[in-house]
């Protein structure tokens, strides 16, 4: 009588202490692993939309500035890291503007300064420049934003001048997740200036 009892106790008392444990146990072997890879799986998600994200904004902006060069009328200085030209800033002005594209720190810079005075004796006062930032957190090293072509597509060294100029390579970089990938995106792109052509 006794003994049946005892059955019918443990058969209705639900589970042991000790079972309950090795549930847990059991539960949390499962449970750590997976929340793991679903970690992983979130992080390596966001890196690939952030590389996605910065190389789409590097397309953009690379093309935004040439085409801005291409309709460039003139070179005005021209170095590594900086260039000035008398180009339409916006597509729908109808004189040009002085457009001054720089690197200063990690970022990308463009001081605008429209024309004042009538043709062809335009000036442009330092007074009405206004400057944007187009771009932070450039990953440029040791490269040089702008390269120079002459129009046999020959790379011009330095002291040339301005009137050489033919083409201009434009180089942008920069890394989302430096913590993450230690090569940054590289975007590059070469400009015929429009009105610089000699094969018309």
């Amino acid at each position: 009588m006794s003994t049946s009892r005892l059955a019918l106790f443990h058969s209705e008392g639900g589970f042991t202490l000790l079972e309950v444990l090795m549930a847990a146990a059991l539960t949390g072997l499962i449970a750590i692993p997976l929340a793991f890879f679903t970690i992983k799986g979130l992080s390596g998600y966001q890196f690939l939309q952030s590389e996605s994200n910065t190389s789409i904004d590097l397309d953009t902006l690379s093309e935004q500035m040439a085409q801005v060069i291409r309709g460039t009328t003139s070179v005005v200085t021209a170095s590594a890291n900086s260039l000035t030209v008398y180009a339409y800033f916006d597509p729908d002005n109808t004189v040009v503007d002085e457009v001054n594209y720089y690197v200063s720190g990690t970022n990308l810079d463009v001081a605008v300064t429209p024309a004042s005075g009538t043709a062809p004796s335009y000036t442009f006062p330092v007074a009405n420049q206004v400057i944007y930032t187009l771009y932070s957190n450039l990953v440029m090293g040791s490269n040089p934003m702008f390269t120079y072509y002459d129009d046999g597509n020959n790379l011009l060294a330095s002291g040339f001048t301005t009137s050489q100029v033919n083409q201009i390579g434009i180089y942008v970089s920069a890394n989302p997740q430096a913590s993450y990938e230690t090569v940054p995106i590289k975007v590059t792109t070469r400009v015929t200036l429009r009105n610089f052509k000699t094969n018309l």
